[in-house]
C-alpha cells in the first residue's frame, strides 16, 4: 500500500514530465528566435512570426496558428484578430525593409515565400550577432 506522501511524489514527478513534454510542443510550434529589434513586433507578433518560420514555406493553418498562439481551443479569440496581427507584421516588416513577404493562401492559412524562408534563414545568425551586441 502506497502513503499518501508516496502519491503526492508520483503525481509531482508526472506533472513535471508533462510540463516538460508541454514546453517541447510548444518549442516544437515555433521554435525561439532572435528576432531585430527595428521590427518593433510584439511578442505575440514574434511568436506568430516564428511560427511562420517554422513551418517553412509551407502553410500555417488557422488552426495550428491560434494553438500557437493560444495554447488551447477553449477561450480564443475570434480568428479574424490572426488578420490583423499578420497585417501589423507586414506592415512593421514593410517599414523595416525586412525582406520578408507573408503570402495569405485563402481559407487556410499564411506562409513565407521561399525566398522570404530562405532570407530568414541565412539573416538568423547575423540577427542573433546584432542582438548580443545591443
Amino acid at each position: 500500500m502506497q502513503t499518501p506522501e508516496h502519491i503526492i511524489r508520483a503525481q509531482r514527478d508526472e506533472i513535471e514530465t508533462l510540463r516538460a513534454q508541454v514546453l517541447q510542443y510548444e518549442e516544437a510550434m515555433a521554435p525561439r528566435t532572435l528576432l531585430p529589434r527595428a521590427w518593433r513586433l510584439t511578442a505575440k507578433e514574434e511568436h506568430l512570426l516564428r511560427a511562420l518560420r517554422a513551418v517553412g514555406p509551407n502553410i500555417l493553418h488557422h488552426q495550428r496558428a491560434m494553438l500557437t498562439l493560444y495554447g488551447k481551443l477553449k477561450d480564443m479569440p475570434e480568428q479574424k484578430i490572426l488578420d490583423v496581427m499578420i497585417c501589423k507584421i507586414r506592415r512593421k516588416l514593410m517599414e523595416a525593409q525586412a525582406q520578408i513577404r507573408i503570402k495569405t493562401v485563402l481559407g487556410r492559412g499564411w506562409r513565407m515565400t521561399p525566398e522570404s524562408y530562405a532570407a530568414v534563414a541565412a539573416d538568423h545568425a547575423r540577427w542573433q550577432q546584432q542582438r548580443s551586441a545591443a
